[in-house]
């Protein structure tokens, strides 16, 4: 029986690199989204694409989609990429009893670690640094803040990716909108440090694979998914994201993220991607293929851990660097070194497949703008974990 493996989210080229791994090794890749419009349609690794219901609006229908879209094709593993991972995890039994699998924590687990003020306090209690915290009941106690650390604060919303629901208040007016949604976001001080991500894999609480990058360029100025990174190692926060995961008893991947002040050798907890992160193409080239390890570990079981990669590695997301260039222009800045900026590789552009896959992200990311006149859109673009 030929082993098949369905992948959501294709528009993007986190899904394009799980489908890349897993094709090269001969895994028949099925890739689904809401648009035709994707990067992974013009891969020739990919088998076969499809479309999938909307699961912003209806989470159900798209759940009892894939199910069925499975049984139909003989699809033996599930693959999710954003955050309708978090609906495949609360449906978990629905794949289970059809005998299709798929390698992801329990829901309430994802919960407390993707929602901002659940995840903070879990690192506060295991004596995990996480910057000054607010868990703001008026907006007196916003204003308060923010006039102690002198404007130097971010409102995290609680149910937010990337840089979706982060801002960062210029003045006390701008403080003063943020008074409606109070109870609904974390208020913290904004630390002085370069991103870190420290990725890891875990097979029911048992540490599997782990990889570390810093940040060198980001979408946004302010922070944000990450342009250009560089594979790295950082022992205090590997133990820190280890802690937090272990405590969660974790099954699968993710990230967890933090600021780190490199000359006071101290780090800060900022939070957790509870699923396959942004800079998915920059581990897999330095030698972690964290798409194929989790397949490996839905078919046999179990694997060997895979802690060694290659450091000092760069890859480049050219879509987002020209994205990152262009917005900065509209701010009146104008930063030619996302344009120019070097890297040992790309993650939408391979000399192996077709030109056309960085064509194909450019246009979808093209007719998002021309239709909600933003490069970083909300509508349709985050999920109500509390709402499921």
């Amino acid at each position: 029986m030929e082993d098949k493996a369905l992948i959501t989210y294709g528009w993007n080229r986190v899904a394009y690199i799980v489908n890349r791994s897993l094709a090269l090794k001969g895994i028949k890749t099925f890739v689904g989204d809401m648009s035709k419009i994707t990067m992974n349609r013009f891969s020739k690794f990919t088998y076969k694409t499809f479309c999938y219901p909307n699961f912003y609006v209806n989470p159900k229908k798209f759940i009892d989609f894939i199910v069925s879209y499975c049984l139909k094709e003989g699809i033996q593993y599930v693959i999710p990429i954003h955050e309708e991972s978090f609906l495949v995890s609360k449906y978990q039994y629905l794949l289970e009893k059809n005998n299709i699998k798929s390698l992801l924590p329990n829901f309430e687990k994802i919960k407390i670690a993707h929602k901002k003020d659940s995840s903070s306090m879990l690192a506060k209690m295991l004596g995990i640094p996480i910057p000054e915290t607010v868990y703001a009941k008026s907006i007196d106690d916003v204003l308060h803040f923010f006039r102690y650390y002198d404007g130097n604060i971010v409102i995290k919303y609680l149910n937010t990716n990337s840089a979706k629901g982060v801002f960062y208040p210029r003045n006390e007016d701008e403080v003063k909108k943020f008074e409606k949604d109070i109870g609904n976001f974390v208020v913290q001080e904004k630390v002085d440090g370069i991103g870190y991500g420290v990725s890891l894999l875990f097979n029911k609480g048992e540490l599997r694979a782990k990889f570390t990058h810093r940040r060198i360029q980001e979408k946004i100025s302010t922070g944000g998914t990450s342009t250009l990174r560089e594979s790295f190692e950082n022992s205090l926060l590997e133990d820190y994201a280890y802690q937090i995961l272990k405590y969660l008893n974790w099954n699968g991947v993710a990230m967890v993220e933090f600021k780190y002040n490199e000359k006071r050798r101290q780090g800060w907890f900022i939070e957790i991607n509870p699923r396959f992160w942004g800079s998915l193409a920059l581990s897999y080239i330095a030698g972690v293929d964290f798409p194929y390890l989790v397949y490996k570990i839905l078919k046999d079981g179990d694997i060997e851990p895979v802690l060694d990669y290659r450091k000092g590695v760069k890859v480049k997301w050219i879509a987002g660097s020209i994205i990152a260039f262009l917005v900065g222009l509209v701010r009146g800045e104008f930063n030619l070194y996302h344009i120019f900026s070097k890297a040992d590789a790309y993650d939408d552009l391979w000399q192996d497949d077709s030109g056309k896959i960085l064509i194909g992200e450019l246009f979808y990311y093209g007719t998002k703008f021309l239709r909600t006149l933003s490069m970083n859109p909300k509508e349709n673009a985050v999920l109500n974990i509390d709402e499921l």
